[in-house]
């Protein structure tokens, strides 16, 4: 069956700025020593620029506040340091395309160990996902980072998992970059990174 689908990406789409730096800054503040945990990412960072290691190893240890921080700190830190930073345009967005019968995706390289504590009006959330032990979310990550050609794999399993196929000429696309996700539909949106604007991509 065709189905009407609207695509959001999240970091400097939905909210302005990059979401794991919030949850990196509120760790630093709640734990000073926590510093410390930073060394290992200078050479992680060279690693994975000279392809010794992969994305997924270096933000396995980008997301080393999920190992410190209890469930109640990663919702604190969401509602407090995230929400705010939302565009209200872009919220309405995902809202009206909802009201109009659009099956709402929120897919995005933010871990959904943080992500999964959104309200925002979505149908599915797809982020990247971290390991889960004895019920709290953990820093290593599983399977490929959401980004670039990972998010239409997901997309796409969900589609079959659900018997659905996506409606191309009556679905939307919206990032500031994610160019593989917005080819799934027609109607294709640029968000810009320093306020929001919406513009064709």
């Amino acid at each position: 069956m065709k189905q009407k689908c609207a695509f959001f990406d999240f970091d400097y789409t939905i909210a302005h700025g990059d979401s794991i730096r919030k949850l990196l800054s509120y760790t630093l503040k709640k734990y000073p020593l926590s510093v410390f945990r930073f060394l290992p990412l200078i050479p992680y960072g060279i690693g994975y620029v000279l392809h010794i290691c992969s994305m997924e190893s270096m933000k396995s240890w980008v997301h080393f506040p999920l190992d410190l921080l209890t469930e109640e700190e990663i919702k604190d830190c969401y509602e407090k340091d995230i929400v705010p930073t939302y565009y209200p345009h872009m919220v309405e967005e995902m809202k009206k395309r909802q009201e109009e019968g659009c099956l709402v995706f929120l897919v995005t390289a933010s871990a959904e160990a943080y992500m999964r504590f959104n309200t925002l009006p979505c149908d599915e959330l797809m982020g990247t996902k971290t390991q889960i032990k004895n019920g709290h979310y953990t820093s290593r990550i599983i399977g490929e980072n959401c980004k670039g050609k990972a998010k239409v794999t997901r997309i796409n399993q969900y589609m079959k998992e659900h018997d659905l196929e996506i409606d191309y000429d009556h679905s939307y696309g919206y990032s500031d970059s994610d160019l593989p996700m917005l080819e799934l539909c027609r109607y294709r949106y640029r968000v810009d990174r320093k306020d929001g604007h919406l513009s064709d991509f």
